[in-house]
């Protein structure tokens, strides 16, 4: 009887073993397909933060979508007046002339905004640099906007706190004015352009 029941185990064993053999890693397209959109615009983010911070976070933005999606055209706007933000609502009207101006099929826009700002105070810094290491709390939301239509075709936000270098204080206010920026907020750039940008990429389950 022991014997018997052994040999089931093992005979079990064995086919979930091939079982699991069989399940092939295949790989899921990504939920945004920005090739769809021939060539998209993207405009400069929106912030209230003073400094390069908008800027940086922007060109990482335009990075991390040609390297999810290679061979995507991409065409860095600039800074564009009028309702043109990450949130809120669109003028239409202007979405549609930005597309006939520079022959895009979408363009992406955002809103960066720094919630909060904790310094960390170091005298030796504050005396030779005029700036602190601080604790940011931050989100970015960003759309994809159809030309033709301007009607949202993708959304997302999300949040971040990083410890960022080399921010600038002064009259309440907090100054993103590195000399490296990317060196001194690149950890929150980063955090916050890779969790909005995950629809771009490919993923892969085991069926």
């Amino acid at each position: 009887m022991l014997r018997t029941y052994s040999v089931t185990i093992v005979l079990v064993a064995g086919l979930l073993a091939m079982g699991c053999a069989k399940r092939a890693l295949v790989q899921v397209p990504p939920r945004v397909d920005l090739h769809a959109f021939g060539t998209i615009g993207i405009v400069e983010f929106a912030s209230e933060s003073k400094g390069s911070l908008a800027a940086v976070a922007t060109q990482r933005f335009v990075e991390t979508m040609q390297a999810s999606q290679p061979g995507v055209r991409v065409l860095e706007l600039g800074k564009v007046e009028g309702s043109v933000r990450g949130s809120g609502p669109v003028d239409i009207t202007a979405i549609q002339a930005i597309g006939e101006k520079y022959g895009v099929g979408a363009i992406v826009v955002g809103d960066l905004l720094v919630e909060d700002v904790r310094p960390k105070i170091d005298v030796y810094n504050m005396l030779t640099t005029m700036s602190v290491s601080a604790d940011v709390d931050a989100a970015l939301t960003t759309r994809l906007l159809e030309t033709a239509t301007g009607a949202t075709v993708w959304t997302r936000a999300t949040r971040a706190t990083r410890t960022v270098a080399q921010v600038g204080v002064g009259r309440g206010q907090a100054r993103f004015d590195a000399r490296d920026p990317k060196s001194a907020y690149g950890e929150l750039v980063d955090a916050l352009v890779c969790n909005v940008a995950d629809d771009f990429r490919v993923s892969y389950v085991r069926q």
